[in-house]
């Protein structure tokens, strides 16, 4: 360790203070800037944990104490403390989007990579770097699940709005006399009212590893649309429903530039 404590702990303060201003500036104003910063901080941490011997300027060489434990020592550290602030980065990242300052799909994509790469660096095992991009798995499902639901929504609600205008012409403010005909005209527009309900019901759901087979069993099993639409549907979407099931199955992205590309 840096034999001068207090030079020691000034560092030591100085590099946890640049990993969490690297936190505040990943979610604030610019990921790839926050990571430098944070990658710094965990450098900088690295400094004050060595032994360090001599160092002969002019002949520059220099001698480290101890170095295998020290490393080691340093490298428990350093995984003890990087874990931690590494899913607070990506947790904060992840959720902003839910705050009203959306952060930019290859922005949050690059920071996943960035941090998961330093951390294999420092020999942090996968089932530990897995855990700390939770919150980027569940809303990126989320946001997938979304986009297909949305376009779903968007076929149902112009074939509601068709079936509520019909029936609104035939009513055209007369008092109904034709419950028959009124059962007729109305009956369809309350079942792509179910169809419209149940699909917005599966965001209030807290898993969307199934979320997905939802939305497709109520696209198979609608009776708003015609057959035709529904292969069409699933023509328009085959390449996101490919990209949401590969993630779902082995979270990470199949196609990393179609869904970063993809249309909010």
């Amino acid at each position: 360790m840096l034999k001068i404590s207090w030079v020691k702990y000034t560092l030591l303060l100085l590099a946890l203070l640049l990993v969490f201003y690297g936190v505040y500036i990943t979610v604030n104003l610019e990921l790839s800037r926050g990571t430098v910063i944070i990658v710094a901080g965990f450098g900088l941490i690295i400094l004050t944990q060595f032994d360090w011997g001599e160092i002969k300027v002019l002949g520059l060489e220099a001698k480290l104490r101890n170095t295998i434990n020290d490393a080691e020592t340093v490298l428990e550290s350093l995984r003890n403390i990087a874990l931690p602030i590494s899913e607070i980065s990506i947790s904060l990242a992840a959720r902003t989007g839910r705050w009203d300052s959306s952060t930019p799909r290859n922005e949050l994509y690059s920071l996943v990579n960035s941090v998961s790469f330093e951390l294999k660096k420092i020999g942090v095992d996968e089932s530990n770097i897995d855990k700390i991009k939770k919150d980027w798995y569940y809303y990126t499902a989320f946001d997938m699940c979304n986009a297909l639901a949305k376009n779903a929504l968007e076929k149902l609600n112009s074939h509601r709005s068709i079936l509520n205008n019909n029936y609104n012409k035939w009513v055209g403010g007369k008092p109904v006399s034709d419950i028959e005909k009124q059962s007729e005209l109305l009956d369809p527009v309350k079942k792509a009212d179910l169809e419209i309900k149940k699909i917005r019901s599966i965001f209030e759901e807290k898993d969307f590893s199934k979320s997905h087979h939802s939305i497709q069993e109520i696209i198979d099993s609608s009776v708003t649309l015609t057959p035709d639409e529904k292969a069409q549907f699933w023509s328009e979407n085959q390449d996101l429903w490919n990209e949401l099931v590969y993630f779902i199955n082995n979270k990470k992205l199949c196609r990393p530039e179609f869904w970063l590309n993809y249309p909010k």
